[in-house]
């Protein structure tokens, strides 16, 4: 897709080499924060395109899950801010979009697992689902998804799943920037 660079700028500055507990904190919030709505929004389309399995794929069950071990409780999640998604979700095309930027950040996550977990000292129990969602499955959903994208053929479909993905990168980089966890 046409967004290399705005994801290559911004995973530059999401500190995801910490080893600050109170930091990774932080960040997590800030991604419940976005995903939460965002996933909320995605949802209404999302479940009308075949072969997505979107109901295994919405993170914000991980990212909560994360949140309670690490140490917050129902209501202070609750209470977590949750971004304003300044744009609308009303097509597939618009799905695959905003979806290739959530499941590309889910399997580049994988990548930096391992390291997290060992500067933190948690694990998919402990504060790390987030980096784990589809355990050992992450390439096959990768695949799944891509096969989903790869059936939008109309030009101006393709070129809504840019725009859709483009708003999401600069999107959630506005709201960590206002969370103040980017680097």
């Amino acid at each position: 897709m046409a967004t290399t660079q705005q994801h290559q700028l911004l995973e530059k500055r999401i500190p995801f080499f910490t080893a600050d507990q109170a930091l990774y904190t932080r960040l997590i919030k800030a991604y419940y924060g976005f995903y939460r709505p965002l996933e909320h929004l995605l949802s209404r389309q999302a479940m009308n395109i075949s072969g997505l399995d979107w109901l295994i794929r919405s993170k914000t069950p991980s990212l909560e899950a994360d949140l309670f071990a690490l140490g917050l409780g129902t209501d202070a999640v609750e209470a977590l801010a949750q971004c304003p998604i300044p744009f609308q979700i009303n097509s597939a095309a618009d799905v695959l979009g905003v979806l290739y930027v959530l499941e590309g950040a889910t399997l580049g996550g994988q990548s930096m697992r391992n390291g997290l977990y060992s500067r933190l000292g948690i694990d998919e129990h402990s504060g790390g689902r987030f980096f784990a969602v589809y355990g050992t499955s992450t390439l096959v959903m990768w695949r799944g998804f891509l096969a989903c994208l790869y059936e939008v053929r109309d030009p101006a479909e393709r070129a809504q799943s840019v725009v859709a993905a483009e708003a999401t990168f600069k999107a959630f980089e506005q709201w960590l920037e206002q969370c103040g966890v980017l680097q």
